[in-house]
């Protein structure tokens, strides 16, 4: 069986290129299109394979997915999705879409799947005028283009309940993450760390948030290390050392392991990041109204106001973030074990032959 994965971009690793290389390694022969594409940026099998991009890899320059650029470009991605067409060759297209890739043109006989594992739309306001006036088209060509796969694949009950109402064959594939890159450390290792300091997800904070946050933590003496895509915030990073941007595994899965907590300000998507400090038996905090708390809720994760305000305090989350119990935080992590993930993957997708 021929088959193609389609994804939105390959510019820099995210929890999509993760769910890629997983299919990747199902499907040896495999051949990957996707909008835009820089060569070289994610190391490992997918440079490997054949990549088909759109004339955009040559327009959008940013290093960061889903960018400034990208959206101020958003309205020529119908245009270009068009022109990359997957040959009729092919058998079966596995799409992994952030929100886009599920419109790139293929022969009305060849299957595909897609699976919906972020929808940018829905992480994203308009901030540019030509943003604004294309927005509603671009979203509206986007929902259009779901309905041309077979099987339509969303992460929760939730996603499932909305998207039935547009799709007719929708079904929960619950996402996951590389817990195997993330141990819990064993508990003598863990009596070596600092324990003394927050790490903050850089990604997930306006330059207005960290000012206020710095400025705050450094008046009330708590530590922090900011972690993760931080070119936003560039202003910043001159003038503090806490900015230790974007990680191997094999760096970060200490760093969070010898955190009193991690703080996220990430309202919407799969968290990817909390997780990842919850499997390391270090407990996270994220906003009371972010779609996290679709998937996690147990022991470890916190909500509690965060008031960045000049009469806020980050005292009251520092000290709640002590005394837990980091098997139980690592435990409730495993329903989104990468090696769970891979087998419910395998047996759908070799199913379908």
């Amino acid at each position: 069986m021929k088959v193609a994965v389609t994804c939105d971009v390959l510019i820099d690793r995210t929890a999509t290129i993760s769910v890629v290389e997983s299919v990747l390694e199902i499907f040896e022969e495999a051949e990957i299109f996707t909008i835009v594409h820089h060569a070289g940026k994610i190391l490992g099998p997918i440079e490997q394979r054949k990549i088909h991009s759109t004339y955009l890899t040559n327009v959008i320059t940013e290093e960061r997915p889903f960018s400034d650029q990208f959206w101020k470009k958003a309205m020529l991605v119908p245009g270009a999705c068009r022109n990359l067409f997957i040959p009729c060759s092919f058998d079966l297209i596995i799409n992994l879409s952030s929100g886009f890739s599920q419109g790139i043109a293929k022969c009305d006989k060849t299957k595909q799947i897609t699976y919906l594992i972020e929808n940018v739309f829905n992480q994203r306001k308009p901030k540019f005028l030509r943003e604004k006036i294309f927005r509603g088209y671009v979203e509206s060509w986007a929902q259009k283009k779901l309905k041309q796969a077979d099987e339509l694949w969303v992460l929760n009950d939730k996603e499932k309940e909305f998207w039935s109402k547009k799709h007719d064959n929708v079904s929960v594939m619950s996402p996951f993450f590389k817990a195997t890159d993330f141990p819990l450390f064993p508990e003598a290792t863990r009596k070596a760390f600092p324990n003394d300091f927050l790490c903050i997800d850089a990604e997930s904070f306006n330059t207005e948030q960290a000012k206020s946050f710095m400025a705050k933590a450094k008046k009330e003496g708590i530590k922090y290390k900011f972690f993760g895509q931080d070119e936003h915030l560039k202003v910043l990073k001159e003038q503090d050392d806490a900015f230790y941007g974007v990680r191997c595994s094999g760096e970060l899965a200490p760093l969070l392991a010898a955190s009193r907590g991690m703080i996220s300000q990430q309202r919407m998507g799969f968290p990817t990041k909390a997780l990842e400090c919850l499997s390391t038996g270090t407990p996270v905090w994220l906003p009371p109204e972010s779609e996290a708390h679709d998937f996690i809720s147990g022991p470890g994760v916190l909500k509690n106001d965060l008031d960045l305000s000049e009469e806020g305090s980050l005292r009251n989350i520092y000290d709640s973030m002590q005394n837990f119990d980091p098997k139980k935080i690592h435990g409730q992590v495993n329903k989104y074990h990468d090696i769970k993930f891979k087998a419910e993957l395998k047996r759908r997708l070799l199913n379908t032959q």
